[in-house]
């Protein structure tokens, strides 16, 4: 089964988990990167597309022409909304098995992870239960990570292997 997970991070935390469960899947890795993210009004582009859902175009660094039996796809949390360069994935892999996964502080209950989650559900597998988690900012920067990586990726694995034989 071919697997990558496709991340895009802007702290480092979401490369990590992408990272750890790249290696337990035996996955490639794949980058999703913003240029206009990038530029001297990065912050206040990022600010414009949190607060009015605006979708930015991205790029996918990942293996040319490459076919996957399952991606995986994960990114940070703002404002209790998945990050808009995820939410732009939406057009690539249509038709392929998702899990995701986001990362984020989880400490402000004004601001939960779980909505992330759901939209991430309904724009990038069309609203179907897929494996996702939500690995906080006090685990991803500790000794737990690798284990909770290794939970995750343990799931995503026994998942694929009970839908194989269902259509896509």
């Amino acid at each position: 089964m071919r697997i990558v997970v496709v991340y895009y991070s802007n702290t480092g935390n979401t490369r990590r988990i992408a990272e750890l469960l790249a290696r337990e899947l035996g996955a490639e890795l794949a980058e999703v990167t913003c240029q206009r993210y990038l530029s001297w009004y990065g912050p206040l582009a990022m600010a414009w597309d949190i607060f009015t859902r605006h979708l930015p175009v991205v790029d996918v660094i990942a293996p040319a022409r490459a076919e996957f039996d399952l991606v995986v796809i994960g990114g940070p949390v703002w404002s209790a909304h998945a990050a808009p360069p995820i939410l732009s994935l939406a057009s690539h892999w249509p038709e392929t098995r998702k899990a995701f996964f986001v990362t984020c502080r989880g400490t402000s209950p004004s601001y939960p992870p779980e909505p992330a989650i759901a939209e991430m559900r309904q724009a990038l597998a069309g609203g179907a239960d897929v494996p996702s988690e939500i690995f906080r900012e006090a685990d991803v920067n500790s000794v737990r990570a690798a284990g909770l990586a290794r939970a995750f990726a343990d799931r995503i694995a026994a998942a694929a292997a009970t839908s194989r034989d269902e259509p896509r």
